[in-house]
């Protein structure tokens, strides 16, 4: 596997510094801050996981395919639907469903992966950065939960 482009590389970790500056806050500042620091993480990562169907959809909508690919076009709004879900629901559970979520797509990712539909380098790209997602999803929701 070949190794991500820098400028994706950079701006894929520079995504995982607002979830994970809110997760400290839930983890480490004034006990007031933690709700709305919650909401921060659960909002961004709803986004994020939006702008990864997104991409799906750009992947499989691209020029010099023969055809469009419908199934892949159609799971690309998944993500977007699903963190919307998330967010409608409670924010402890919505952050760990989000989370689950982030591990789930790592799936799709690879599909697109194996099919040649993505670039050489995505898996090496979406790996961390889905981890990553992932865990601070995870740890936000559980520090979030009551008791």
């Amino acid at each position: 596997m070949i190794a991500p482009p820098r400028p994706a590389l950079l701006l894929g970790l520079g995504g995982l510094l607002p979830p994970l500056a809110a997760c400290v806050v839930v983890l480490a500042g004034p006990v007031e801050w933690h709700a709305t620091a919650a909401t921060v993480c659960a909002t961004y990562d709803a986004v994020i996981l939006s702008f990864l169907g997104g991409a799906w959809w750009g992947l499989a909508a691209r020029g010099d395919l023969p055809r469009p690919l419908g199934g892949v076009l159609a799971a690309s709004v998944l993500p977007a639907l699903a963190g919307w879900c998330a967010m409608l629901i409670a924010r402890t559970v919505g952050l760990m469903l989000l989370g689950l979520l982030f591990l789930v797509a790592l799936s799709g990712d690879a599909w697109l992966a194996r099919k040649r539909l993505a670039p050489a380098w995505w898996m090496r790209l979406r790996v961390p950065l889905s981890l990553g997602m992932a865990a601070i999803a995870l740890v936000t929701g559980v520090a979030t939960a009551p008791g």
